[in-house]
């Protein structure tokens, strides 16, 4: 039995939906479920650099508002999928960049590729990243 809220007006909790993009399995005994975590398009083509073995990690990362990274640098690449807020993304060129809900973007790995990221809207920023990150190391190396 479950325990729900006697609040007025209080609804049981629901279960997300099986996402519509798991139909490609069709019947079949056993098929699997899906949920979208996140969706967004690039501005731009992505081409992913991966060296050796590399650790797949999947991260989801909460900004929260008026919050910044620290500058910093990936020993690896990644990909990024924003769910909500706004990344205010600035790397050491002076180069800045905004992405919002919907927006994917690529950093790709390297010293030289030092940057970022500050939460500048009025929500969180809430981030879905995949690392290829070489070997087990670190996710991000701080700088300064």
């Amino acid at each position: 039995m479950h325990a729900f809220s006697t609040r007025p007006g209080a609804q049981p909790p629901v279960a997300p939906a099986a996402d519509p993009g798991a139909a490609e399995y069709g019947n079949a005994p056993y098929a699997p479920t899906a949920r979208h975590l996140a969706k967004g398009a690039a501005p731009e083509p992505i081409t992913l650099h991966a060296e050796g073995i590399s650790e797949v990690l999947m991260r989801r990362i909460v900004l929260p508002v008026g919050a910044a990274t620290g500058w910093h640098y990936h020993p690896g690449d990644l990909l990024a999928v924003v769910e909500q807020g706004e990344l205010t993304h600035t790397d050491v060129h002076g180069r800045t960049d905004r992405y919002g809900p919907g927006d994917a973007f690529l950093e790709p790995r390297g010293s030289e590729r030092v940057h970022e990221g500050r939460s500048t809207g009025a929500d969180d920023v809430v981030l879905h990243v995949t690392y290829l990150n070489p070997s087990a190391g670190l996710l991000a190396v701080p700088v300064g």
